[in-house]
């Protein structure tokens, strides 16, 4: 990614002067960040995950720095965010009058600040096609860098990962789910893939699978629950 190789650079420079010393705290920094975006009111936009669309809360700074794709997300939802702020302008400012009209001064300057302070202009984004679970510790990666990878999550931090374009960790989690393409692993790695059916590097870790498989026939008298591997569907998937 673009940022930790500008990082790189800086503390290579840094290394090489004379007389310098490099302190570094990345553990006591990523435990504060950790902290900052389980605090809802120290984040400055809200993800609505799933089809429950439980919030998950993020950094737009950090956000939009880390990628590009996230930068352009977080760009359009502004957008539309300030298009349904104007048509709800007017509508906004009546009922602020209102409410000034039965408060004192004090009170009602109050209201009036309220109603223009971050609290509301606070962003939302929805996110229907993941898993709330992985898509907070996919939010853990993007801001302290680091997530603990499973076989129950790594199929969909891969996807995650590759929707939105984090290459390091959708190379890390191919390796890691390759890897674990085994008796005693296939079956809670199928699980997971399933969720994600429709993502392109799921298809291809469908097809590693059938391969495997194939070459294995044994296994699929041991556990039925893998049957139906080899007739999952081939149609569209996403990018």
């Amino acid at each position: 990614m673009q940022s930790s190789v500008y990082l790189d650079d800086f503390w290579n420079k840094e290394r090489v002067k004379p007389d310098v010393m490099v302190v570094k705290d990345t553990r006591g920094l990523c435990e504060d960040l950790k902290y900052v975006i389980s605090v809802p009111d120290l984040c400055d936009v809200t993800f609505l995950v799933g089809e429950e669309k439980l919030p998950v809360y993020g950094v737009k700074a950090i956000l939009a720095t880390r990628s590009r794709h996230m930068y352009q997300l977080l760009l359009a939802a502004t957008k539309n965010a300030k298009k349904k702020s104007l048509k709800n302008n007017s509508a906004m400012k009546k009922a602020l009058k209102k409410i000034q009209h039965l408060l004192s001064p004090s009170s009602s300057e109050k209201v009036k600040t309220f109603y223009q302070s971050d609290v509301v202009q606070k962003l939302t984004v929805e996110v229907k096609n993941f898993d709330v679970t992985v898509f907070e510790r996919f939010m853990c990666y993007i801001h302290c860098g680091t997530v603990a990878v499973d076989i129950s999550n790594v199929v969909g931090l891969m996807n995650a990962a590759h929707t939105y374009d984090f290459p390091e960790l959708r190379d890390a989690c191919w390796e890691f789910a390759n890897n674990y393409i085994k008796p005693d692993t296939l079956s809670q790695l199928t699980c997971s893939a399933r969720t994600y059916i429709h993502f392109k590097y799921t298809r291809m870790l469908m097809q590693r699978i059938r391969h495997y498989l194939s070459q294995t026939p044994d296994i699929m008298s041991n556990c039925p629950e893998l049957c139906g591997v080899g007739e999952l569907q081939t149609g569209e998937y996403m990018l």
